[in-house]
């Protein structure tokens, strides 16, 4: 079997199973970084070849956790189901996650990096972004049509999961996307509500990242934070405010509640109010 062969092979395979083309992205960079490593015949790829990469992996020193782990996931779709071994999962298991803080901004940081956005397109995409909770993909995949203005809710596609979700809309985002469409009647053949250069395509995630990164250093703000930070500070500000977290659960479109439980421990609920026994000593 060729490379082009397995590569075919995988669109193939992620198409059947409805995966997203994400997906078979992060796949065939994950697998081709694989074949790159090995000297050996593609058809003569066994586990223990898998284990040595794995450990290689590790070694390296440089790869987080969930980067490996998501080598780990590719490689084994690989030996799998385009080339059909048997692995044994017990002997190629995933490394045990670490449970890491999000990063979370203060309303008064949130207020720094808006009072830089003047531009009225990216105002809107970064006002909804915080206020709705999205992350950068689901933004940029809006449509005209999944804006709801009278019940005041987007309509997310084919989200994380490739589920469908609502999520509120924030007046002021509302306010900030009318005051985007009056100046710059985004038109395209997708309707996406910020359509890139292309006739059908969108704005792209990576523009986003560099548009948040500008903003970021305009303002001055020195603490670390990407525009997943917003999605986060969402959430946290969220339950400040007292919403209820199966709410939030449901709004940041979270397949467990153990994804949402984690904003318990960094937003200032009532829960760090609760008096120590240790302030009832008497010396």
């Amino acid at each position: 079997m060729t490379k082009e062969e397995i590569y075919e092979k995988l669109d193939t395979e992620v198409k059947l199973r409805g995966l997203s083309p994400r997906t078979y992205n992060t796949y065939k960079n994950s697998i081709a970084l694989f074949l790159e490593w090995t000297d050996k015949p593609y058809e003569d790829l066994e586990e223990i070849d898998f284990r040595q990469y794995l450990i290689y992996l590790v070694n390296r020193g440089d790869l987080s956790t969930s980067t490996i782990n998501m080598y780990n996931a590719s490689i084994r779709f690989l030996l799998e189901v385009i080339l059909e071994k048997n692995i044994n999962y017990r002997r190629t298991a995933r490394l045990r996650k670490v449970f890491t803080l999000p990063n979370v901004w203060s309303m008064e940081t949130i207020e720094k990096f808006f009072s830089v956005i003047i531009n009225p397109r990216d105002r809107a995409i970064f006002l909804n972004i915080y206020g709705s909770g999205l992350r950068v993909s689901e933004i940029v995949n809006l449509r005209t049509n999944d804006v709801d203005s009278k019940s005041m809710r987007l309509l997310i596609r084919h989200a994380k999961g490739n589920k469908d979700r609502y999520t509120i809309l924030s007046k002021r985002g509302l306010m900030a996307l009318r005051q985007y469409w009056k100046i710059y009647r985004p038109v395209n053949a997708a309707n996406y509500l910020f359509p890139g250069k292309s006739a059908n395509g969108n704005f792209s995630a990576n523009s986003v990242e560099i548009l948040f990164r500008k903003y970021k250093k305009a303002a001055g703000i020195s603490e670390p934070g990407t525009v997943h930070t917003l999605r986060h500070s969402f959430a946290a500000h969220a339950l400040e405010n007292d919403v209820d977290v199966l709410c939030i659960k449901q709004l940041l479109g979270h397949s467990c509640f153990e994804s949402t439980n984690v904003y318990l421990h960094v937003s200032k609920t009532k829960v760090y109010q609760t008096p120590s026994p240790a302030d009832r000593l008497n010396q």
